[in-house]
This record gives structure tokens, sequence and C-alpha cells, in this order.
């Protein structure tokens, strides 16, 4: 299939949680002839959106909430290389309490119990 994105700009979305992608597809690459193809994923792969606030005290103790996609159940976060006190809200969000840093910018990571992982360098500010 052939998309029509010269026709019609936009040609792909996704739904709120990121387990189905939307196309507009065309079997001859004509308006007249384009529909709409739906695929939806086994697994919605992790990602990060945004992490707030961006800075919190050396010290530790800020409350953070991460939001994306593809969180589980028993995710993990560490910042900074530090294990994070993390709370599973829903598989967009992560309610996580930083540990004691150094002063600087940190490191985020997030690791699903499947192994898969992503990081975020300079996502957050210890200060």
């Amino acid at each position: 299939m052939t998309d029509v994105d010269g026709l019609h700009l936009s040609f792909l979305a996704t739904d709120e949680n990121g387990q189905r992608l939307f196309a507009i597809t065309s079997k001859d690459g004509t308006a007249q002839n384009a529909g709409i193809t739906i695929v939806t994923l086994a697994n919605v792969p992790i990602g990060i959106g945004t992490l707030t606030p961006a800075n919190g005290p050396v010290s530790g103790g800020a409350t953070l909430t991460i939001r994306g996609s593809g969180f589980q159940t028993g995710t993990t976060v560490t910042i900074g290389g530090k294990a994070a006190t993390i709370a599973f809200k829903d598989m967009n969000t992560l309610t996580v309490v930083t540990p004691a840093l150094a002063a600087g910018t940190q490191r985020v990571t997030i690791t699903n119990p499947d192994g898969e992982t992503i990081s975020l360098d300079a996502a957050f500010l210890a200060n």
C-alpha cells in the first residue's frame, strides 16, 4: 500500500496509549481509493514523554510524575544511577520519589520487568 501523505499532510496517528496506529493508505496512491489501516501492537513500546517537575533538592524526596507509554506493573526507575521509589499509576503514568543525588543534571532510566529500558540524559536537575 502507498501512503497518501502528499494529499492529506498528516497520515499517521496513534491512540492515547500508543497501542494502535492509524494510517491513511491507498492501494494506488489516489485520494479516491484512500482508506484507513489500523495496526494494533501486541506491546506498547516504553517511552518517556514528560517528567515534572524537572528539578528538585539534592537531599531527595521530590515527587515526580513521569508521563510516557508502555509502563508495566513492576517497572523500576533510577535517577543518576540510584534507585527511586516508584508508584505505578497506569501504563502511561508513574509517580517517583527521588533519592539523594549529587548536584547537577541526572539521567533517568526506566526499566520494565521484561527488560525493556529507556533512558533520558539530563532529564532531572538536582540542586
